[in-house]
């Protein structure tokens, strides 16, 4: 019996995935097939923004009780309750997104905007992770200092925020009529969800993060010196601690706007926006005891803004890309060092300490843009088909 051109086409399909399934068709630079259905609109993603909002702010809330009321030893605090009605909030609206898409007999992947599957797995992650929490809780007692961050419960919380929070950037990433340059307006819900989960990977990491503990400050060494005089050991392991701080820190501040680069230009504002948030977020839990540490942070942000109009950072200019990975850092962190040092009368580490740290960490940064953006393959490398591998192209493929 002939086929239908419906059935024809179908048919087509299938062959087709049989012979090149989706990760081949990737790697090779096509779009695979989508899992999940149709775009949400713009209004739609800055609600899910705002929501993950609640729920981050709901965890440096509650980090920040941790830290200023050490001897919380229950799970039932309004801190928590702050965290977990945001978790609600944002897992109601997405619920309610799938079930007022979902087709009768239709697949409730599908219903999902398209991005946002993710999302769905990271409220059922949450959902577990929580439950764990509470029952781990109850049973071992509350978690205190970097025991807390290395909780398995806690990592699988933060895995399901995670994916909760990047949900508006896939949405957008994946939107085939927004091109490689788009205004700071059309790009916000990307750009706050890339500065929501640099925040959240802060706090996870807060133990080596520059904003929450001061390695190199005046008073620490001389506690140091005065406390543990003539042993080497605990001041070298300041200094190990301190430059691994220098490099955590620097990545989490730059490598979202590495990400953000591979699919559209830095739009003015996007680097302040990613940067600040960090700063903020990571100052407010400890009650903002030390304010000028925003303020430098907040001018380094705007110094490391200002390299980027200069340097032009491009996948399509890939001397600018590495350029702006070895000037930034070194800019943003003599900008905060040196601000530093005029508040506090000096630093406490010599200079060939923490000019090493600037140094590893603009190395490392500049490690990282050799990863994401690799270098073009020889024409050798190109494969049967005539294509090059995506990477090979230095994400040149992912124009708009």
């Amino acid at each position: 019996m002939p086929l239908t051109s419906d059935a024809a086409s179908a048919a087509n399909d299938v062959r087709s995935l049989a012979s090149h399934p989706p990760e081949a068709a990737t790697r090779r630079g096509r779009r695979a097939p989508d899992v999940a259905g149709t775009p949400i609109s713009r209004r739609g993603d800055l609600v899910t923004i705002a929501l993950a909002t609640w729920l981050i702010g709901g965890v440096f809330l509650d980090g920040w009780a941790h830290k200023t009321q050490p001897a919380l030893e229950t799970f039932f605090t309004p801190w928590h309750a702050v965290f977990y009605s945001g978790f609600a909030a944002v897992a109601g609206w997405i619920g309610w997104l799938a079930w007022s898409r979902h087709e009768p007999g239709g697949s409730w992947a599908r219903a999902l905007p398209r991005g946002y599957l993710p999302a769905g797995a990271g409220i059922l992650l949450f959902s577990v992770s929580g439950l764990g929490d509470m029952a781990w809780h109850e049973t071992f007692g509350i978690e205190q200092g970097i025991a807390a961050l290395l909780s398995p419960t806690h990592l699988g919380l933060f895995a399901g925020m995670f994916l909760i929070a990047t949900a508006p950037l896939r949405s957008l990433w994946s939107d085939q009529a927004l091109g490689r340059t788009a205004s700071l307006g059309r790009l916000l819900p990307a750009v706050l969800s890339l500065a929501l989960t640099g925040a959240l990977c802060a706090f996870m990491l807060m133990e080596l993060n520059v904003f929450n503990d001061r390695f190199y400050s005046v008073d620490l060494q001389r506690f140091i010196a005065e406390s543990f005089m003539g042993d080497g050991f605990v001041f070298d392991r300041n200094i190990q601690a301190g430059v691994a701080g220098f490099i955590v820190t620097t990545v989490v501040l730059f490598g979202p706007l590495l990400f953000l680069l591979r699919r559209w230009e830095l739009p003015p504002g996007a680097i302040f926006a990613v940067i600040g948030t960090q700063v903020v977020g990571m100052a407010a839990l400890s009650g903002f005891e030390i304010p000028v540490i925003v303020a430098l942070g907040l001018i380094g942000a705007a110094a490391v803004e200002g390299c980027a109009l200069l340097l032009r950072p491009s996948p399509q200019r890939l001397v600018g890309v590495r350029i702006f990975c070895a000037v930034a850092p070194t800019v943003f962190w003599a900008v905060y060092l040196g601000g530093t040092a005029i508040g506090d009368g000096g630093l406490g580490w010599r200079a060939e300490i923490w000019g090493g740290a600037v140094a590893w960490s603009a190395l490392s940064l500049l490690g990282l843009s050799l990863a994401m953006f690799a270098p073009a393959l020889p024409g050798a490398c190109i494969d049967s088909s005539g294509d090059r591998d995506v990477m090979s192209r230095g994400g040149s493929s992912e124009r708009g």
